[in-house]
């Protein structure tokens, strides 16, 4: 799969890891084809945004899995 994963793949992979739904971390890899450490990565980033797993009904915020900000060259200022 692609290095950055969408947002709509993110939150998946934060609803199938939440107890309400109890899916395995393998299992996750196995129906969306991404690597397991990436999958605990995602997970773990939702939680620590604030994403409360454990409070029903589930509420994944755009902030939960956004994109990270990355580093590089900035852009060229015309």
């Amino acid at each position: 799969m692609a290095p950055n994963t969408d947002v709509y793949t993110r939150t998946l992979v934060v609803t199938m890891k939440s107890p309400s739904v109890g899916k395995s971390t393998s299992q996750v890899s196995e129906l969306t084809g991404i690597q397991p450490r990436t999958i605990d990565r995602i997970y773990s980033r939702a939680i620590a945004a604030g994403f409360e797993p454990n409070v029903l009904p589930l509420k994944i915020l755009p902030h939960h899995v956004q994109d990270a900000p990355r580093s590089g060259r900035p852009s060229k200022q015309t």
